[in-house]
Order: structure tokens, then C-alpha cells, then sequence
């Protein structure tokens, strides 16, 4: 049997026969002893040392999948994708007050893919459209971004380290009255805790925040230049009657929420950090398809906001309400769509423009950005010319081709 569920710690007592406020006390009390002795506070050397790096030169191919076992994420690394983010797994507490992680990722195959092609990095996400926040035990009260580290961590010895790290990807929620359509201050602190806590340990950690949640190209005298915990805001972008009568109520857009976890965490915490320009109705969509802007010019205002910085306003912290976001091009991924977009709600992007994009921010910066992020492998097609990996290969091994690979299915 393939399991895709970890073991992880519990405290075994008969409820049944304990009061009502006993039963509260132990509650608020598996907090503080996990705390104490939960984990060891590092991976065991063997798991270390199975550990890869990111690959040494740009431009990274980074794609999402969730079906290992499909033969589309073997195609993917072999067309010259070099990182796979797997989604997703997801921070749980179960009804015993056990905190695991739980995915139905298929694991075994997986650990195929990885034997297979040793120059691929693997990462785990958390989060994804509709999916869980961090939960809170049934006081309210949840672990810190630390200990949910160490959840993950453990784990991921228990899979042979199977993730190399792993990737932010938390978003909002189609029902508008979920509690995930908006994040909580607690939700963004656990973020930031957990990423110092992973780079600390020698893992990589990314992000994938939408356009909205992280939006480089804003007016700066303007409310969308302001943190806010919502993700039910209309898109920025889409203000005239044409427009909003075009999106029909849609109404999940942030605003800069991930810049806290950046501020909190620091820049240098995070690996790569990519900007989702395939968000519904995204700023990025909306000027180039209603705006009509060039697609190049388009990216590269938005290369330049992240790399020359910006400042969000209304941020809670405790030193400044002000912060400037600012991404080195080295930390930098465009985020993309492949075949399943419909260039109206979400955005196309051809590989020839991420191309000429990269050349244009390394002619001006010395340097191109990192690389390229798109969602997702599982809709690549089966004839090279449908496939996002193939055609982003075709246009940038000329920088580095021995990073691609050339292993055969």
C-alpha cells in the first residue's frame, strides 16, 4: 500500500473520563510540552546529505504537479524542468490533537522520480486555491511556525527526505465566507517562523504568491500599495463599469499580504520567490490584454518594481508600518500558465517574451532573473509543441544547456 499519511506525536488519555475544563487544560497543555521535547532539533546527517541544492545557474524551468505516477512529470524534467514543487501537503491536527502532515500525494512513485533524475530538486507545497490554512487545536490556540517546522521535518525523515524544502502557496477560497478568504495575522506569523526555521535547518523555501498578494507594478500613493489580511477584494485593475460588468462580481484578489511574511522573515530567508502573473484577473492580464502594453514591457515593470523596491504601507509590525519590498533578480521567478489559460481571466504567456524578457533585465541589471514558475504539469500536452517545458527549453538552453539534462524517460 502506498501511504500517504505520516506518523507523528500524540498524547494518549481516556477522555472519557475527564471533565469538561480537565479536558480544555490538556489541550492548551500539548502546546507547551510539545514545545519542550517534540523533535530533535535537526535532520539526522543521512537525510542532510541526501538533501540537493538548487540547481547552480539560472534560468530555472520550475513546475507544479500532483500526479507522479501519470508519466506528464517525467516528460517535464526530460523536455528540462529542474525543479518539481509537488502539491500539496497541508499543516493537521486531528481529532486526537495529533499534528501531522497530510497529502494524498502518491509517495512511491515520487521516490521513483527522484532516484531517477538526481539532478532535480523536489519541493513541497502548502496551501493552493480552496485548500487549508494552518489549523488551531479546539481552544483556538495552534503551534508556532517553529514547531510545524519540526512536524515537517520529522516527517520528512520518516520519507528519506524525500523534499528538498518546500514552497509557499497559500491563497483564498472560492465562498467568500470561508475562513480562508481571508488570512489571519497568526496564519502569515507561522509562515515566517516556519521559513527561518527550515532555512536554519538547510532546507530551500520558496513562495508562489498571487499577483495581488505581492504587487511590485501599484501606484505608491495609492490604497493598493496598503497591506491588508483580505483576499475578497475586487481586482485593482478592473475599475470601469466595461470592466467590472466583464469579471461579473469576481472579488477574490489581495493586497500585498505576503510582503509581512517577507518583512518578518527577511528576504534572504527565502530561496526563490515567484509572482504568480496567472492570477484571475490580475493587474498583468488586465494591461495587456484591455491595456494593450507590450507583454515584455509589462514584465518588466514589474522586474523593476521588485528589483529597484517598493513600499507597503499599513504593515503590523512592530518596528515600522512602512516596508520596502525589494527581491534581488537571483531570488526572482516569473510565474506562468500553460495550456489551460484562457488569455482573458488568466493570463498567456509566450516563452519567446519570458525570453526576451531575461535578456532585457540582464542587459540592465547584469544579470537575468531566476528563472521561470508555471502551473502545472499535469495539464502539459502529449506533442512537444502543447508542452510549457519543452518550449521554454527551446528558448533558453542556449544560456546554459548543461543544466537542462538529457535523460531519457
Amino acid at each position: 500500500p502506498r501511504h500517504h499519511l505520516t506518523k507523528n506525536w500524540s498524547i494518549h488519555t481516556p477522555r472519557a473520563m475527564m471533565s469538561p475544563a480537565m479536558q480544555r487544560l490538556l489541550t492548551c497543555l500539548l502546546v507547551t510540552i510539545f514545545s519542550v521535547s517534540a523533535y530533535p532539533s535537526s535532520l539526522s546527517s543521512s537525510i542532510m546529505s541526501n538533501l540537493r541544492s538548487l540547481p547552480s545557474t539560472a534560468p530555472l524551468i520550475i513546475g507544479y504537479a500532483s500526479n507522479a505516477n501519470s508519466g506528464k512529470a517525467d516528460r517535464a524534467i526530460v523536455d528540462g524542468a529542474n525543479i518539481i514543487i509537488w502539491s500539496f501537503i497541508h499543516l493537521h491536527i486531528t481529532d486526537d490533537s495529533k499534528c501531522t502532515i497530510k497529502t494524498s500525494l502518491d509517495f512511491v512513485e515520487i521516490k521513483r522520480i527522484r532516484e531517477k533524475y538526481k539532478h532535480v530538486v523536489h519541493l513541497a507545497a502548502f496551501g493552493g486555491w480552496n485548500g487549508p490554512h494552518p489549523p488551531t487545536f479546539s481552544n483556538g490556540s495552534s503551534l508556532s511556525g517553529e514547531k510545524w517546522c519540526e512536524v515537517f521535518m520529522k516527517f520528512n525523515e520518516e520519507n528519506d527526505g524525500l523534499f528538498d524544502g518546500i514552497d509557499w502557496d497559500y491563497e483564498g477560497n472560492d465562498n467568500l465566507d470561508a475562513p480562508t478568504a481571508k488570512f489571519t495575522l497568526e496564519t502569515l506569523d507561522i509562515m515566517a517562523d516556519f521559513t527561518t526555521e527550515a532555512k536554519s535547518q538547510g532546507l530551500i523555501v520558496s513562495m508562489a504568491p498571487a499577483e495581488s498578494y505581492l504587487d511590485a507594478s501599484v501606484d505608491p500613493d495609492s490604497i493598493d500599495a496598503t497591506f491588508s489580511l483580505r483576499l475578497d477584494l475586487p481586482p485593482r485593475a478592473w475599475t470601469s463599469p466595461e470592466d467590472r460588468d466583464m469579471i461579473k462580481g469576481f472579488s477574490h484578489a489581495g493586497r500585498q499580504c505576503y510582503a509581512y511574511v517577507i518583512a518578518k522573515a527577511g528576504v534572504e530567508s527565502f530561496d526563490f520567490i515567484s509572482i504568480q502573473l496567472y492570477e484571475g484577473y490580475a493587474p498583468y492580464v488586465y494591461e495587456v490584454t484591455r491595456g494593450g502594453k507590450n507583454p515584455v514591457d509589462a514584465i518588466m515593470e514589474r522586474v523593476d518594481g521588485f528589483l529597484g523596491g517598493y513600499v507597503v504601507k499599513g504593515m503590523p509590525l512592530t518596528s515600522s508600518p512602512e516596508y520596502e519590498v525589494k527581491i534581488p533578480s537571483s531570488k526572482l521567478v516569473i510565474g506562468i500558465a500553460n495550456r489551460w489559460a484562457d488569455g482573458i481571466k488568466f493570463c498567456k504567456i509566450d516563452p519567446k517574451t519570458l525570453k526576451d524578457a531575461y535578456d532585457r533585465t540582464e542587459n540592465k541589471y547584469g544579470e537575468g532573473f531566476l528563472g521561470v514558475m508555471f502551473w502545472t504539469i499535469n495539464e502539459e500536452g502529449d506533442d512537444a509543441k502543447s508542452r510549457m517545458t519543452h518550449a521554454l527549453k527551446k528558448e533558453f538552453q542556449d544560456l546554459h544547456p548543461g543544466d537542462f539534462g538529457d535523460n531519457e524517460l
